[in-house]
């Protein structure tokens, strides 16, 4: 029986990867002698959703979401790209914890309700409480951000940004159940069960029971968005 899916149990048995595609599923023999079968997607811009945002004042590019094709209100994680043209109220979204990285224009300053300011800086990740009354005030529209939001009874998330001189190579560790590596500016080998994929701005590789072992920049200034996703609890929660 085969079943597609992120979990590995101790003593699972890996039996390499086959290519459907762009889909890359890597074959384990899990304890009892289940065979799961774990994707492992390279995203381009054809594949992402754009969708109005929740409170209908702006548009979102939807880059990946768990489960698949999700609603709003019913996600446990999700990754997207905003374009903001002015300074506007931000969706709410009751449950979830959000990581915001501002990747173009000037510093947005995001209001609270009951919990004050804070500036953003470029490519500086920058994590709330999504039922916030959040207020962001654009000095020079447009802006654009990368968001990432989970749900926090279910799932925690770390982000982080790596700008890498050409030929320069990332090492990435950690203990995360699903990775995103979205690469920003410029261009960059991912190396993954042992395959080096090559990956060009805008576009994502998805890898679930696998770790992306190194990033290496073909580009001078490759800007990459590296989003660790795991159950509660694994990635620190917001205080």
């Amino acid at each position: 029986m085969a079943i597609a899916g992120p979990d590995r149990e101790a003593g699972d048995r890996d039996l390499g990867v086959e290519r459907r595609g762009h889909v890359a599923l890597r074959h384990r023999v899990a304890r009892g002698g289940m065979r799961v079968l774990v994707p492992s997607r390279h995203l381009r811009p054809a594949d992402y959703r754009v969708m109005p945002w929740k409170n209908g004042l702006g548009t979102t590019t939807e880059i990946a979401i768990h489960p698949p094709n999700a609603g709003l209100d019913a996600f446990t994680w999700r990754v997207s790209i905003a374009y903001l043209g002015a300074s506007g109220p931000f969706s709410a979204f009751a449950g979830y914890d959000r990581t915001l990285v501002q990747i173009e224009g000037a510093p947005m300053t995001l209001s609270h309700s009951g919990g004050g300011e804070h500036r953003l800086s470029l490519l500086s990740p920058y994590r709330f409480a999504g039922e916030l009354d959040t207020y962001g005030a654009l000095s020079a529209p447009p802006a654009r951000d990368f968001n990432v939001m989970v749900r926090r009874d279910e799932a925690s998330a770390d982000v982080s940004v790596r700008v890498l001189e050409k030929g320069a190579t990332a090492s990435v560790a950690g203990d995360a159940e699903t990775w995103i590596v979205h690469v920003l500016r410029g261009a960059a080998d991912v190396e993954i069960d042992g395959d080096r994929r090559a990956t060009v701005a805008n576009e994502s590789l998805l890898a679930s029971g696998t770790t992306p072992r190194a990033l290496t920049a073909s580009d001078e200034g490759a800007t990459l968005i590296l989003v660790a996703l795991g159950p509660t609890g694994r990635f620190p929660a917001l205080v």
